[in-house]
């Protein structure tokens, strides 16, 4: 499931407000939290095979669920230190994965020590805190790809770090993390961002992540992103320069086991959204340009391009039902596959969010 990305000053344990205490004395406590989604999809998505060769990948609309169990546990140490952990167990069938047999996994495992203005943490650390996240404004669908900061942190949801964020003043939030490789020839990605929210309504955030997504092929994700809020409204906008990318939202990152070429280039993307009551309404459109070959340094072409259009509805204040279409394409000069072609996709999903 895509994450939602609550602007924090500290980090926290336990990010569902429905979690429900299982245990607890005067210095301890585990909380309990789940969510169970369920969807509709409809897909139809080209896949380039070879330089020349794509083939089209067409769904009828069939359902699919993901579910998942979270176990947070807070100790206090003292009285301004906090040792916490978490874990979840998630099983899915989704619409844009692989997986089809509903198996149980484990992830989001992470520990860690926090204070009222600071925490830092170890494990999978990604969906607590990255460093990415200053960048990441106008990722406000919910299953939607979001390519405005090149298509995300490469270690978020995989990797194993550490991260420390801190509210340095009032608004304004520093995070940095790093991601390790266990690969003696392959450099850690480190990060770090400052985020700063004015007065409820405008906020700017900058990052920069450098490391290796492989033996002598850099990583770097620079950028800028800035949002605001007026009455029901929300608009937000990213730029981000980078380099080692291969991924490119609903076209993957590659082809049966031939990976797409890693690539430099620009991304940038626009958000808006309108809240009434229980309705939000949203849209996002994301680019990423080419520029070169990360490996070769040889000229790249192209881009990929994806507009995201959504309607949701709480039902209560558990229960969200939304609708979303979601469309891509790549130019006809497009060098991050295999040679180059225009490819296309569609999905359009129905779903529910249930969590508890």
């Amino acid at each position: 499931m895509k994450k939602t990305l609550v602007a924090l000053s500290v980090l926290a344990a336990a990010a569902n407000v429905n979690a429900a205490e299982i245990y607890s004395t005067d210095a301890s406590k585990v909380s309990l939290s789940g969510e169970v989604d369920a969807y509709v999809a409809a897909t139809d998505i080209d896949k380039q095979q070879s330089a020349n060769v794509v083939t089209n990948t067409e769904t009828d609309p069939s359902v699919m669920v993901w579910g998942k169990i979270q176990l947070d546990a807070e100790h206090k140490v003292s009285d301004t230190l906090t040792s916490f952990a978490s874990f979840e167990i998630e099983s899915e069938t989704g619409f844009d994965s692989d997986e089809t047999d509903n198996n149980a996994t484990f992830d989001d495992l992470y520990v860690g020590v926090k204070t009222d203005t600071w925490g830092v943490a170890v494990g999978e650390v990604g969906d607590l805190a990255a460093s990415t996240d200053a960048i990441e404004k106008g990722d406000i669908t919910n299953e939607g790809q979001f390519l405005g900061d090149a298509g995300g942190h490469r270690s978020e949801s995989d990797g194993n770090g550490i991260v420390f964020k801190a509210e340095l003043t009032d608004g304004l939030v520093f995070v940095a993390d790093v991601n390790t490789e266990s690969d003696k020839d392959v450099d850690n990605t480190y990060g770090a961002s400052l985020d700063w929210a004015i007065n409820d309504m405008f906020s700017v955030g900058a990052t920069l992540v450098n490391g290796e997504v492989e033996q002598d092929v850099d990583y770097q994700v620079g950028g800028v992103s800035a949002s605001v809020t007026y009455g029901g409204f929300f608009f937000a906008a990213t730029y981000a320069q980078y380099e080692g990318v291969n991924s490119f939202g609903l076209f993957g990152d590659s082809v049966g086991t031939t990976n797409y070429a890693y690539t430099d280039g620009d991304a940038y993307g626009v958000a808006a959204q309108y809240t009434v009551n229980k309705t939000r309404l949203y849209a996002t459109y994301d680019v990423i340009a080419l520029d070169e070959m990360s490996r070769t340094s040889a000229n790249a072409e192209g881009d990929t391009t994806n507009l995201v259009l959504g309607a949701e509805y709480s039902l209560l204040d558990n229960v969200t039902i939304f609708g979303e279409y979601q469309t891509a394409e790549t130019s006809n000069d497009f060098t991050g596959a295999n040679g180059g072609a225009g490819l296309d996709a569609d999905t359009f999903v129905l779903g529910t969010y249930y969590t508890f």
